[in-house]
């Protein structure tokens, strides 16, 4: 092989490197972006208040701060069942909840 025909087969290559490379971030820039969870929206809630929250006010400030609407039923229910498995929350008074430290 010559000189010139190294040459082109490095440029071929690097080509092809190069058109991979688009493909993959034309790739990523389409997948949908990734939602945050309920439970991770209440728990973000629960850690910047740094105190025990009633769920209403863990509801208005999902809202307010994540423009989320959580469902009451839904989201006790889903910490009722973190707080059976030991993972996360404590009840401090009837439906109203910490983070475990």
């Amino acid at each position: 092989m010559d000189l010139f025909t190294k040459f082109l087969e490095y440029e071929k290559e690097l080509t092809e490197f190069k058109l991979k490379k688009i493909k993959q971030f034309l790739r990523d820039e389409s997948k949908p972006i990734k939602r945050t969870s309920k439970i991770t929206i209440v728990e973000n809630v629960l850690k910047i208040a740094g105190k025990p929250l009633h769920i209403t006010e863990i509801i208005e400030l999902a809202k307010r701060n994540y423009n989320t609407e959580l469902e009451r039923d839904s989201i006790v229910s889903i910490i009722i069942k973190k707080m059976n498995k030991g993972q996360k929350f404590i009840r401090t008074e009837p439906n109203t909840f910490a983070l475990k430290d």
